[in-house]
């Protein structure tokens, strides 16, 4: 699976928001979308104060999950750490019952490690990628690029599951750092990206990243306005990488911070709140707490119709954006935090595939 540059990675924690988002995008736009689907961590009871469900419960129904949410379709997989360390009741790998799943319903799925893999991890993707002979994901954080020996901890990865480096897609996880200047900034990860020598032996190359606020606790009430320096940064980027350098795939976190962190709901009053992305932007229109005044999302959706700062792409544009339409109308109603998360993300993935496409048509 060799990628285009208009391909778009987002990486999504496999909950309902991000999957349900997924699965109602617009079969054109899947077409330019490969995920890179993270397997969160086991949600937390804080009533009972132990996790909601053991590792075994918390994976039992992703093939099936996956098959109806994407189908076919490729995607790169990884296991949040402490899922990668648990184990399934009949004491499988996690990646094991996954892939062998995934096999029988014939998903083009890739098995995605990074350089802290766990040795039976690695055992695990070695049986998946030799199996399947659809070569494997290496991750590295921007920590492991910037660090001496990163290419070679790469390679000997590779070597361990058995893959040639041509069946080897890199993603450079930038997470949530500092973009500004942006030219700084791109000059110190080109002079690290060089120091990897020649990424063109690699499959794939993919950087993401995100410029999204860990908690929205600071966003204004009303209308505001969060720059993407993910997305401004990856442009400039590109227009300083030199000549004969391997232009990266852009990926992002669409509107979850990869470090997000569940918090306990009995203690947290979580606005109403609208997240549309612009080419620019992230525009946000927020309220108060969102349970016992869901109405509020009325008016929100319809500020976000309305207010040209949002630059409203029409109803027509995205799942996600005729739910904004039609709620603003009020013809759908206020429903719950999880839908407004799915339906952010769903017209963030719809905006981010065409803008690229655009950039790609232009260069």
């Amino acid at each position: 699976m060799t990628l285009s540059e208009d391909i778009y990675v987002p990486t999504l924690r496999w909950r309902m928001g991000e999957y349900q988002a997924l699965m109602r995008l617009r079969d054109t736009v899947k077409d330019h979308v490969v995920p890179l689907i993270c397997i969160p961590e086991v949600e937390f009871d804080f009533d009972l104060r132990q996790p909601k469900k053991t590792v075994h419960e918390h994976i039992l129904p992703f093939v099936s999950r996956y098959k109806t949410k994407w189908g076919e379709r490729p995607a790169w997989i990884t296991l949040n750490q402490a899922i990668a360390l648990g184990r399934m009741n009949d004491g499988k790998h996690v990646f094991d019952y996954i892939f062998e799943g995934l096999r029988i319903n014939e998903a083009q799925a890739i098995p995605t490690m990074s350089l802290s893999i766990d040795r039976d991890s690695i055992e695990a993707v070695a049986r998946a990628a030799q199996y399947d002979n659809r070569g494997v994901g290496i991750i590295l954080r921007l920590e492991d690029l910037m660090a001496v020996g990163s290419r070679t901890k790469a390679v000997r990865l590779a070597e361990a599951v058995s893959v040639r480096l041509n069946e080897t897609d890199i993603i450079i996880d930038l997470r949530a750092p500092n973009f500004e200047p942006y030219s700084t900034f791109a000059t110190a990860l080109i002079a690290a990206m060089h120091r990897m020598g020649n990424m063109s032996v690699f499959r794939n190359l993919i950087i993401i990243s995100t410029a999204i606020p860990d908690s929205f606790k600071d966003i204004a009430k009303g209308t505001d306005e969060i720059p993407r320096h993910d997305w401004l940064f990856y442009q400039v980027l590109l227009t300083m990488l030199p000549d004969g350098m391997r232009r990266p795939i852009y990926g992002d976190y669409t509107v979850v911070h990869p470090d997000f962190v569940a918090l306990d709901m009995r203690k947290i009053k979580s606005a109403g709140k609208v997240i549309y992305t612009t080419p620019d932007t992230w525009g946000t229109r927020k309220g108060g707490a969102f349970r016992g005044n869901e109405a509020q999302m009325h008016s929100h959706c319809n500020e976000i119709i309305s207010d040209a700062r949002f630059q409203f792409q029409g109803s027509t544009f995205s799942y996600g954006d005729d739910y904004i339409f039609e709620c603003a109308k009020g013809r759908k109603g206020p429903s719950n935090l999880t839908r407004w998360k799915d339906v952010a993300i769903n017209h963030h993935i719809t905006m981010v595939a065409t803008d690229l496409a655009k950039l790609v048509a232009a260069s």
